[in-house]
């Protein structure tokens, strides 16, 4: 059934989306996810500043196949506020779109608890529950972006290995404790030049991933060995300055 929750978050986030065209970009870019060497899905993102806060928005579409082999889009936004101090989560939502069905999900932490909402095709619920203490992170199915967030926290953070709370969003939401590590500095090729990096192994009890981020925390690439994913942020675009010099002989 519907909820006046779900009218109300929706509202929240109209609003906020409203407010983020006068705000001021912080950063946007793509990332490219590869199966392999075949790139499959890509995802956009921005990140908006609005006063005190971060408006991050992202958008992944890829096609994906079915049993019978028929190939059909498949589109995911979310929407996303956070503390611009300390990335702290406000507020969340993402909406899939596939195989004629649309899908929404979404968060509302309070002071002690935590709203998770989902409704499909117009008709959901909402339950509320504990919420668990210290910086929460949303895990959702195919947007890399939430990395991203989870690298630009870490940033300005001196670690060898820490706990992070995530909030996994499925049919239902679960809240496991994952491991960040952090390991040797290291280095990668982007647009033709070597850019320092720190590399992190983030891992739960079902899944490991790589990451490496920039001194920015801005998220360069993410892999998942077992499974041969990776993801790739695409290089920033050169100024028209640039672009003409490199024409220059």
């Amino acid at each position: 059934m519907r909820t006046p929750l779900l009218f109300a978050a929706a509202a929240m986030l109209s609003a906020s989306a409203a407010h983020a065209q006068e705000s001021v970009t912080a950063d946007s870019g793509r990332f490219i996810v590869f199966q392999g060497s075949l790139p499959v899905a890509h995802e956009n993102f921005a990140f908006q500043r609005m006063g005190d806060s971060l408006f991050i928005t992202a958008l992944c579409q890829r096609t994906l196949q079915d049993e019978a082999g028929v190939r059909h889009p498949f589109k995911k936004t979310l929407a996303m506020v956070v503390d611009s101090r300390d990335l702290g989560l406000t507020r969340y939502t993402s909406i899939q779109e596939f195989k004629g069905h649309t899908l929404t999900r979404g968060l509302v932490p309070g002071d002690t608890s935590i709203t998770y909402f989902g409704e499909l095709d117009g008709g959901g619920d909402a339950i509320r529950l504990a919420q668990p203490p210290g910086r929460l992170y949303v895990m959702d199915s195919q947007l890399f972006t939430l990395f991203e967030v989870l690298c630009r926290s870490l940033a300005p953070k001196t670690f060898t290995t820490r706990r992070v709370q995530l909030l996994a969003l499925s049919d239902s939401m679960t809240t496991p404790l994952a491991t960040v590590t952090l390991g040797e500095p290291d280095t990668l090729r982007v647009d033709g030049r070597r850019v320092p990096t720190k590399r992190y192994t983030f891992a739960d009890e079902s899944v490991s991933f790589e990451l490496w981020a920039d001194d920015r925390g801005r998220m360069m690439r993410l892999t998942h060995d077992e499974s041969g994913l990776h993801v790739e942020r695409e290089p920033d675009a050169a100024p028209p300055g640039r672009r003409r010099a490199r024409g220059v002989r």
